[in-house]
Order: structure tokens, then C-alpha cells, then sequence
């Protein structure tokens, strides 16, 4: 057995853990007054002046970076709107080209094809590939802000379309090339704003209206290559025919529409009118001149050269006339002139002289 310890031992260790406790606590004490003393000591020797001086220069400072940050944003602003003007305004400009001086040239030689077809053809490209077609272009393109050249160019290029409608009235042609002149309606029937997308297809991938339109160009062009082209004094009837209709359906929407809007304040439409009849008039004035050379004998046999010069004449005088700004006011306006009537007098004109023609070669080839 472990031998127990004397009481004088234990009394002896309980009172030296009793001082040694009482000397620590004196100690920790101690110590937590003289860093307490410290603390005083600097917070008494701290500058104040000092660090409000500093915290004056940190917030100059922020306000200086805050002024700065303004003052970039603005000039980031202002340098941004001025670009867009000028990019706009300018690169419009600079693309607007409704040209009625480039006009299609009749070969001297006598040549084996359709000069109408061919006329249609040179259009055609004229448009989609000699100048940019505007009507499909996106924002990100200066020239998607114009107006009055796109309607242009979608009356030229309904004016081909209704011209290759009526050579499928031509007798001599073979179906092959009946064919091509189909395929060459339905490309030039597609909708002149599809650039990548369709609303049709649900905004999916779409051919552009300058791909299509080049590929009714190229279908006039096979057309012509077929076979030689062999005109009939009884086909130029029926193609006026057709002609003297589109351009009365023409010239009744335009009437339509300077009825219903004359003298409005705010008519943002009117130039979209005059200018689609104004390219229908130069396209129509350009295939008229070519159909003349393909029928030339059939129009002097019923003694209408007269009446097709009065024709070319008044859709020239159409295709030229080139207000600086188009107003539909009121007739009986003073100040405020209508160049949508004034338009339709010369397309009037022009369908006079077509009906007239139309008469007197039908009765010719009845006559035959």
C-alpha cells in the first residue's frame, strides 16, 4: 500500500498554488495597466490635424476621379452620337445613287435575241450588282436609313417582273424558254427585304433579294440563248396589253393615295409612292425602247411610230422628274404643289399612248 502523504506537505502545496495564483493574477493586472497606459501615451501623442488633412486629400482625390469618370463619359457620349450622325448621314448619302442618266444601249448590228428580255436582264443587274440594293440592308449599314432609293429599286425591278410576264405571251418560243421565263417571275416575285432572315420561314436562313434577283438575270439570259428569237406582229398586242394594265393599276394607286392623304401636315409616304412609279416609269421607259427594236416592223406596218415616240416621250418625262422635296398638297394650293398628280399625268400619258398602240397593231395582226 502507498504510504499517504503528511498533512504539513498538503497544507504546504495548496498554499504555494494560493501564491502562485495571487502573484499571476497580480501580474496580468500589471501588465493590462501598463498597455492600457501605452495606449493613452500614443493616443495622446496622435496628431488629429494630421489625419483629418489626410482624409481632406483622399476625398479630393475621389472627387477628382468621380469628375474625371464624368467628364469620359461625356466625351464618350458626345464622340459616339457625332460618329453615328456623320456615319449615317454621310455613308447615305454617299450610297443614295437613283441614276435615270445610265440607261440600256441598244446594239447597232442586228442581233438574234430578245432586246426586251435583254433590257430586263441589264436591270436586273444594274441594281443588285452595280449599285447595292437598299431595301434589305440592316441597321448596321449606313444606307438602311434611306427612303426614296429603295422604292426606287423595287420599281425597277417590279417593272422587269411585269415585263417578263407579258414575253410568255410571245408565240415563237419553245418550252424550255417558257420555263426560264417562269423561273425568272418567281425570283423576281420574292420579297425585296429578306437579307439572311424571312418572317416566312419564321426567321429562319433566307437567300438575300440580291441573290434571287441575280438568278432571274441569269434565267433572262438562258432564255435568250436558246433559240433565235423570231417576233410576230400578232405577240406585241397581247404584250401591250398587259403593260397597258399594270400601269393603269399603277397610276389608280397612286390616285388613291393623294386622295386620301392631300394636304396632310405630316405625310411620310407620299415619296414612298413617287419614287416606286418614279423607277416603274424609268424601267418601263428603258424595256419600251428595247421592245420597240424587237417589233419595229410590226410598229411601222400599223403606222404607230408616232404614238410609241409620244410613249417614250411621257415615260422619260416620268423616269425624270425630280422634285427636291415631294409634297402632296392640294390642287388648288397656292404654295404647296401635288407631284404625285403631276407624276400621274405623265404616266397618264404614257397609258394613253399604250392603249392607242395596243388598238391599232391588234387591228393590224387581225388585218394579217
Amino acid at each position: 500500500m502507498a504510504k499517504k502523504a503528511p498533512k504539513s506537505d498538503i497544507s504546504q502545496t495548496k498554499k504555494t498554488t494560493f501564491q502562485n495564483a495571487i502573484r499571476g493574477k497580480f501580474c496580468l493586472r500589471h501588465s493590462a495597466k501598463k498597455y492600457l497606459q501605452k495606449a493613452w501615451q500614443k493616443l495622446s501623442d496622435f496628431s488629429w490635424h494630421k489625419t483629418a488633412d489626410y482624409g481632406r486629400r483622399i476625398w479630393h482625390k475621389i472627387g477628382h476621379l468621380t469628375q474625371f469618370i464624368s467628364d469620359t463619359w461625356k466625351s464618350l457620349l458626345y464622340c459616339s452620337l457625332t460618329f453615328l450622325v456623320v456615319y449615317y448621314l454621310l455613308g447615305s448619302k454617299i450610297s443614295e445613287k437613283i441614276d435615270t442618266s445610265r440607261v440600256y444601249t441598244i446594239p447597232k448590228d442586228v442581233s438574234e435575241i430578245s432586246q426586251t428580255a435583254d433590257c430586263a436582264a441589264f436591270l436586273i443587274r444594274r441594281e443588285v450588282d452595280d449599285k447595292m440594293w437598299t431595301a434589305n440592308l440592316p441597321f448596321i449599314f449606313p444606307a438602311a436609313i434611306l427612303d426614296n432609293m429603295p422604292n426606287f429599286q423595287i420599281g425597277i425591278i417590279s417593272a422587269a417582273r411585269d415585263v417578263n410576264a407579258t414575253l410568255k405571251q410571245i408565240q415563237n418560243i419553245s418550252e424550255t424558254q417558257r420555263e426560264d421565263l417562269q423561273k425568272a417571275h418567281k425570283l423576281l416575285s420574292y420579297s425585296p427585304y429578306v437579307w439572311l432572315q424571312s418572317k416566312q420561314d419564321g426567321f429562319g436562313l433566307a437567300p438575300s433579294a440580291n441573290t434571287q434577283y441575280r438568278k432571274a438575270a441569269k434565267s433572262l439570259h438562258k432564255f435568250n440563248l436558246r433559240q433565235k428569237f423570231v417576233p410576230s406582229s400578232a405577240d406585241l398586242p397581247k404584250i401591250l396589253a398587259v403593260l397597258s394594265r399594270k400601269l393603269k393599276k399603277n397610276i389608280a394607286k397612286s390616285e388613291s393615295y393623294w386622295r386620301e392623304h392631300v394636304g396632310d401636315w405630316f405625310d411620310c409616304k407620299a415619296d414612298d409612292v413617287f419614287y416606286y412609279n418614279r423607277g416603274y416609269a424609268f424601267a418601263l421607259w428603258q424595256m419600251c425602247k428595247a421592245l420597240g427594236n424587237d417589233y419595229k416592223k410590226a410598229i411601222l406596218v400599223a403606222n404607230a411610230y408616232e404614238d410609241w415616240t409620244y410613249l417614250l416621250s411621257s415615260l422619260q418625262q416620268a423616269a425624270e422628274f425630280s422634285p427636291f422635296y415631294v409634297r402632296n398638297g392640294n390642287p388648288q394650293s397656292l404654295t404647296a404643289p401635288n407631284h404625285l398628280l403631276a407624276q400621274n399625268y405623265f404616266l397618264a400619258r404614257a397609258l394613253s399612248a399604250l392603249e392607242k398602240i395596243c388598238n391599232l397593231t391588234e387591228d393590224t395582226a387581225d388585218a394579217d
